[in-house]
């Protein structure tokens, strides 16, 4: 499908999940489905919407900034407007969604089915669209670990909400063992100078993305992304204190690509600029 209906693009890329933020010119656009869940919803406002027809649902009346539509997987779509518009396109892997039923909700893969859904506005969808939208604005939210998980708590609030089936309550939360938190923890610390995935992390734990996530912040108060942005300003307040090294080579140690994002997450962290942090000290 050509794309000549797109006149600005930016894609960010993680595990199950590609989110595209593009601006649409008017076009009329039809198509026979796709291999992937497909979910866009509209950041801009002055929409002139004139049909949207997903399977069975269609709507002819213009979206509000906010909305958003569904098309699963091998279902047919229609869409006509007469507006440029600003959107987030949530480009989901039906496989990764069916293993994220299985291990969050312990549902059977094979009964994972998402509804279609048209012109329609939930405030969580939105609230986790903006926390995306400002990862492309600023690229400093946190890095891949703190996107990896919002990308859980989408996809989980998408299996509870737009589903055809009933989720299965969840047990109630538990602590991890000692040993276990503790591995993690070693790990986090011997790898700060690298970019942490949760899958990792997970794996060292022996559980699913998903209730490692939750099970972390109960046991530590804290998200895993929080915990390891923590430690990572703690290490360069020692490295800074031992005064062997550049500014810039710090930034390096503790896992931040570049000086000046390392300055801002320092300051925002600890209350001044590690140049005036080595001043105090």
């Amino acid at each position: 499908m050509k794309e000549t209906w797109i006149s600005q693009r930016r894609t960010i890329q993680l595990p199950g999940l590609t989110i595209d933020r593009h601006i649409s010119l008017p076009n009329e656009l039809e198509f026979s489905g796709c291999n992937h869940h497909l979910l866009c919803l509209l950041l801009s406002d002055g929409n002139e919407q004139k049909l949207t027809r997903i399977g069975e649902q269609e709507s002819k009346k213009p979206q509000t900034k906010g909305d958003f539509w569904i098309c699963p997987a091998k279902v047919s779509g229609l869409w006509a407007w007469e507006s440029t518009d600003e959107s987030l396109m949530f480009v989901i892997d039906p496989l990764f969604l069916c293993r994220m039923a299985e291990e969050t909700l312990g549902l059977d893969a094979n009964n994972v089915e998402l509804l279609s859904t048209v012109s329609v506005h939930d405030p969580q969808i939105e609230a986790i669209a903006r926390l995306f939208q400002t990862e492309f604005d600023t690229s400093d939210i946190g890095g891949q670990l703190y996107l990896e998980s919002l990308t859980q708590v989408f996809f989980v609030h998408l299996l509870r909400q737009y589903c055809a089936f009933q989720p299965k309550k969840l047990n109630d939360i538990e602590n991890l063992p000692n040993n276990r938190i503790q591995q993690v923890l070693d790990y986090i610390h011997t790898y700060l100078e690298r970019p942490l995935h949760l899958a990792e992390l997970a794996e060292i734990s022996g559980i699913s993305q998903y209730h490692f996530c939750r099970l972390f912040k109960h046991s530590m108060g804290i998200a895993p992304y929080q915990y390891v942005l923590q430690q990572r300003m703690e290490k360069a307040k020692e490295l800074l204190q031992q005064k062997k090294h550049a500014i810039a080579e710090i930034a390096l140690l503790v896992g931040f690509a570049d000086q000046s994002r390392f300055t801002r997450h320092f300051r925002k962290h600890v209350g001044v600029t590690p140049r005036m942090f080595l001043k105090k000290n």
